[in-house]
C-alpha cells in the first residue's frame, strides 16, 4: 500500500506541474496579445540572455557539418566542382544575353522617349542588314509595305535625321543613309536661318554643306536642321553639326563640312515617320541596288 501511495503521489505532482505549465503558457499568450508594449521589452531581454545558450546548443551540429566538409570523398568533391563549373558557364552565357537585352531596351527607350518626334505617326524598325557595296550607305529594314512603309519615307534615330526609304518590299525595305554619296537634304543653319544643301560624301562622319556663300555667317558647332523644302523631309529636325569652315579668297562658296547628329553606323533600331506632307508611293523592291538621284 505504501508503494502504491508513493507512485500515486508522484503521478499527482506531475499532473499538477503539467496543468500549471499549461495555465502559464496560456497566460503568457494572452499577455503577449493584449499587453504587447510591456511584454516586448521582457522578451527582448530574455532573448539576449538566452543567446549564448542557443549558440552553445548549436555547436554540435556545426562541428558535425565541419567534419563532413573536411573529410568528404574526393570523387564527390570533383563531381560537385564539375557541376558548379557547368552552372557557372550557363549563368555566364545568360548574363551576356541579359546585357544585350539591357542595351536593346535602352536603345528602344531612347527612340520612344526621344523629343525629336513631335507630330505624326511613327513606326519602329530594326536594321537587319547592310548593302555589301562598301561605297554605298544603304541598310535593310525589317519593315515593308505590309506595315505601311513607302518610298521616300524619312527615317530617324534618337538623335536626328538618318535617311530615307528608297525601295519597298512586302516585309522588308531598303533605306539610303544621308551620308551616302548620292544623298542630299535641304537644310538651314539654326542660328542664322541660312539655307543650303547638305550632301553625303561616303564618309559616316563627314558631310558637305553646299551652296553657302563665302561671306555667309557660319561657325563651327552650328546646328543644321531640315528646312522642309521639297516636302520630302519634315522641317525642324536635327541633321548635322558643322565641324569646319574654310574660306578661300575669290571662291563663290565656302568649304564647309559637318558631322551627322544621327548614329548612322551604330543604330540598330530606327523610327520611320509617316509625314503629313509626304504622299505614300510604294513600289516593288528591286533585286539590285541601282543608282538613285539626290533626295531633295
Amino acid at each position: 500500500m505504501a508503494i502504491q501511495n508513493t507512485l500515486f503521489s508522484k503521478t499527482s505532482n506531475g499532473g499538477y506541474s503539467l496543468l500549471f505549465a499549461a495555465i502559464a503558457a496560456i497566460a503568457l499568450m494572452v499577455a503577449d496579445v493584449h499587453f504587447k508594449p510591456w511584454v516586448a521589452p521582457v522578451r527582448y531581454e530574455l532573448n539576449r540572455v538566452l543567446t549564448p545558450v542557443y549558440t552553445v546548443v548549436g555547436w554540435p551540429g556545426r562541428f558535425a557539418d565541419w567534419i563532413n566538409g573536411r573529410f568528404r570523398p574526393a570523387g564527390e568533391v570533383r563531381d560537385e566542382n564539375e557541376e558548379l563549373r557547368s552552372q557557372l558557364l550557363v549563368l555566364s552565357v545568360r548574363v551576356q544575353k541579359f546585357s544585350d537585352l539591357v542595351a536593346e531596351n535602352a536603345r528602344l527607350r531612347g527612340l520612344i522617349d526621344s523629343t525629336l518626334i513631335m507630330d505624326g505617326r511613327v513606326l519602329v524598325a530594326e536594321i537587319i542588314g547592310v548593302d555589301p557595296d562598301p561605297y554605298r550607305h544603304i541598310v535593310l529594314l525589317g519593315k515593308g509595305q505590309d506595315s505601311g512603309v513607302y518610298v521616300g519615307q524619312p527615317i530617324f534615330d534618337a538623335h536626328g535625321l538618318m535617311g530615307q526609304v528608297i525601295e519597298v518590299g512586302p516585309g522588308i525595305s531598303r533605306a539610303m543613309l544621308l551620308t551616302d554619296r548620292q544623298h542630299a537634304v535641304p537644310v538651314r543653319i539654326n542660328r542664322t536661318g541660312t539655307r543650303a544643301v547638305l550632301a553625303g560624301t561616303g564618309d559616316v562622319d563627314q558631310m558637305q554643306l553646299l551652296y553657302v556663300p563665302d561671306s555667309a555667317d557660319v561657325k563651327t558647332g552650328d546646328l543644321l536642321i531640315s528646312s522642309g523644302l521639297g516636302q520630302r523631309f519634315p522641317p525642324g529636325y536635327p541633321v548635322a553639326v558643322v565641324t569646319s569652315v574654310r574660306h578661300s579668297g575669290g571662291a563663290d562658296f565656302a568649304q564647309i563640312t559637318a558631322r551627322p547628329t544621327a548614329d548612322v553606323d551604330r543604330s540598330r533600331e530606327v523610327l520611320l515617320m509617316f509625314s503629313r506632307t509626304v504622299t505614300p508611293s510604294p513600289r516593288p523592291m528591286a533585286n539590285s541596288g541601282g543608282s538613285h538621284g539626290l533626295a531633295q
